[in-house]
This record gives structure tokens, C-alpha cells and sequence, in this order.
């Protein structure tokens, strides 16, 4: 009987091993975790601005994640991005080194005002709205957190390089690598084409990617924590008819 048990339980403990597949879904955002180049998101639509003191700061809509796209890896919702805090250091001919940096991204349920195919639809108000869902801060790099290049004035080209640490929000745990360059747990590029009417390169929009490695967060289903529980109240009655 005791070993009946004891195999009961290693079934249980199994069943719960194949359970423990990485999460598809975080604070209900989806993504595949089998995806080749995992793990990779894009935005289609970034505003840039750039400060008075030379900082930037802007705000982002992501578009796609591991291949899914905005109403499969987020049904219902929609997940921004704001950024600031990128303070310039020094620069060399068109390229500038960049040192500090905040990127948060926001889960945001109901209906969007955003169309992701018309940057003049996103604005500081409806962006960075609703549940931090992953907080990052710049990752300094041989003295540098980003390093912003101007490629052309007329028109505008910019283009910009840069890497990132988890620091919260909801996916933290998925997030938080250290597989990137330097020990860096995301890395993003960024590209600005499109000026907004008088800004020149103060006011741009663009496109952007994250990318980086997600891990799996183990998480038994019921049916194994139910078998486990009916192996350990096994085990308690064989206790007692030896007592």
C-alpha cells in the first residue's frame, strides 16, 4: 500500500513537471514562447521629442509581439509605452551618447483611440495609461544607456541603439534575463522619419523593436495540485493504520 503511495505521488509530481510549461499569458498579455527569435516586439508608431536641454522623451504603441499580433497578444486591450529621462552626455559628429532613461509600458483595457497606421492619433493622453505591465530602466553601457544618431536633417532620419533592465510591473519575473548585452535584460533600436509640421528633429515620429529573452514562470495546473494532495492524504492514512 505504502508503495502504491509513494507512486501516486511520483505520477502526481510528473503530471505537475509537464504542467509547468512556460506562461503564455501575463496580466493578460499573450505571447509565444516557442516563438524562433524569442523574445521580439515592434511598435509602428513612436513619437519622439526632443527637450529643450537636449533630453527625450516620447511615447509608443506596440503593435506586435513574438508574431502575434496587437488583438491576439493583447484581446480587448492595448499596450503603450512612455519614455524619458535620456539625458545627453557628448557628442561626436551626428551620433550622441545618452546616460539615464525610464521605458514603461502600460496594459490598458477598453476601447482604443489610437490607430496604430496614424501617429497623429497618439498623444501624452492616451498613452501610459492603465497597469504598469513591465518598468524598465536604461542599462549604461561603456558610459551609455543609448546612443541617438542623426543620419539627415532634411528630411529628418534619426535613428537610435540602446539597452534596458527590468526594474517591476506585472511581467517582471518573465523579463528579467540579464541575457542581453552586458548583462541587460532587453535591447531596442529605434528609427524617425516623419516630422511633425515645423518640429524638424525636435518632434519626430517613427517605428521601434524591443528584443530580448522571455523565461517561464512554473505554474502546476489544479488537477496536479489535486493528485499531489491525494498523495499526501494517502501517505497520512498509511501513517495511521501503522500507529
Amino acid at each position: 500500500m505504502f508503495k502504491k503511495v509513494l507512486l501516486g505521488a511520483a505520477v502526481a509530481i510528473s503530471t505537475m513537471g509537464s504542467a509547468m510549461a512556460i506562461p503564455t499569458t501575463v496580466g493578460g498579455v499573450t505571447w509565444d514562447p516557442d516563438y524562433p527569435i524569442d523574445f521580439s516586439s515592434s511598435s509602428v508608431q513612436i513619437q519622439q521629442f526632443i527637450q529643450p536641454d537636449g533630453s527625450l522623451r516620447g511615447f509608443g504603441f506596440v503593435s506586435t509581439m513574438n508574431g502575434y499580433g496587437q488583438s491576439q497578444f493583447c484581446p480587448g486591450c492595448e499596450l503603450t509605452f512612455k519614455f524619458s529621462g535620456y539625458t545627453p552626455i557628448v557628442t561626436n559628429g551626428n551620433t550622441t551618447t545618452y546616460a539615464g532613461g525610464i521605458v514603461q509600458i502600460f496594459r490598458n483595457d477598453g476601447p482604443s483611440t489610437i490607430n496604430p497606421n496614424d501617429p497623429t492619433t497618439m498623444n501624452d493622453a492616451n498613452t501610459g495609461l492603465g497597469e504598469l505591465w513591465l518598468s524598465l530602466v536604461g542599462h549604461e553601457l561603456n558610459g551609455a544607456t543609448l546612443l541617438g544618431t542623426i543620419n539627415a536633417v532634411e528630411p529628418p532620419n534619426l535613428s537610435g541603439l540602446g539597452q534596458l533592465d527590468v526594474v517591476g510591473g506585472l511581467a517582471a519575473a518573465n523579463f528579467n534575463t540579464d541575457q542581453q548585452v552586458d548583462g541587460s535584460d532587453l535591447s531596442f533600436s529605434t528609427s524617425f522619419t516623419q516630422p511633425f509640421p515645423g518640429e524638424g528633429i525636435s518632434h519626430v515620429a517613427g517605428t521601434g523593436n524591443f528584443f530580448g529573452q522571455s523565461i517561464a514562470i512554473p505554474v502546476p495546473e489544479p488537477t496536479s495540485l489535486a493528485l499531489i494532495g491525494l498523495g499526501l492524504l494517502g501517505l497520512a492514512q498509511v501513517r495511521r493504520r501503522k500507529l
